[in-house]
């Protein structure tokens, strides 16, 4: 799956996912690299899906 980078737009893709815990309990988190360089480590409900690839 691609998402779209926080920073600048452009297809981000996510190298490891995980679960931080918060006050509310268990929040799944993502690392998450663009095509630019740009890194984003934080909440997987904040990124925005770009594409979804279906395999046939």
């Amino acid at each position: 799956m691609l998402y779209d980078c926080p920073e600048c737009g452009l297809p981000a893709t996510v190298s490891s996912r995980g679960s931080l815990w918060s006050t509310d309990g268990p929040v799944e988190h993502v690392d998450a690299h663009c095509a630019s360089g740009h890194r984003f480590l934080g909440p997987a409900e904040s990124l925005r899906v770009l594409l979804s690839v279906a395999r046939a």
